[in-house]
């Protein structure tokens, strides 16, 4: 299955926020004085992790949203379908997780990663996602642009 636009633009905006937090995150080890090339291949290596993970996502969700427009459906179909892609997307999740913990983890004990610079990126597509969510609440919408004089 090949992405959509829609999951490549978003993949890309997390990514682009995901890596600006790891630039700032590798700063601030510079200014306290614990820069090192752990932290810097710690926290690049789960940023990247951490844009496959959302991409991964995109393409379930995308392959689940094509799935449920490709017929028309009974309400019966419609119910049985729901609580499929709600399983899978469990499925999913749980796995994706599992997979980044492990992989956090081999970073950390095999590759000798810093500890806090491979963990805390985890956190930077939430991060990313609710800033993307406020800047798109604030925006005016089209109506609201065309009722100016």
């Amino acid at each position: 299955m090949k992405p959509d636009s829609a999951v490549r633009r978003e993949t890309a905006r997390v990514a682009a926020g995901v890596f600006a937090l790891v630039a700032v995150m590798l700063a601030v080890y510079a200014v306290i004085g614990k820069f090192s090339v752990p932290a810097l291949l710690g926290g690049v290596y789960t940023g990247l992790l951490t844009v496959v993970n959302f991409f991964i996502m995109g393409m379930t969700v995308q392959g689940i949203t094509d799935r449920a427009a490709e017929k028309a459906r009974t309400e019966q179909e419609i119910a049985e379908l729901t609580l499929e892609m709600k399983n899978r997307m469990k499925l999913s999740y749980n796995l994706r997780m599992i997979a980044l913990f492990a992989l956090m983890v081999v970073g950390i004990s095999v590759f000798k990663f810093d500890p806090i610079a491979t963990i805390l990126p985890i956190l930077f597509p939430t991060i990313v996602i609710r800033v993307l969510q406020i800047m798109e609440a604030r925006r005016p919408s089209v109506s609201e642009g065309s009722d100016k004089p």
